[in-house]
């Protein structure tokens, strides 16, 4: 008999999986996000733009550095 966790494997992910993590935050800032009926969507946005932005601004001084 086949068990249900062989069952259940799925097969490659089409977009790369999330990862669960559990931080503290100030109330004012979970306050801010939770008015957002998808807060959780809001904050992942939030937080990937931050990061593009500073790898952005990481490949610009480079390649100013290189001018």
């Amino acid at each position: 008999m086949i068990s249900t966790a062989e069952r259940r494997r799925r097969g490659k992910q089409k977009e790369p999986t999330l990862t669960l993590v559990s931080l503290r935050l100030p109330q004012y800032v979970v306050d801010h996000f939770k008015a957002d009926p998808n807060y959780t969507q809001e904050i992942r946005r939030v937080l990937i733009e931050y990061v593009n932005n500073i790898e952005y601004s990481m490949l610009e001084e480079n390649d100013d550095d290189n001018r």
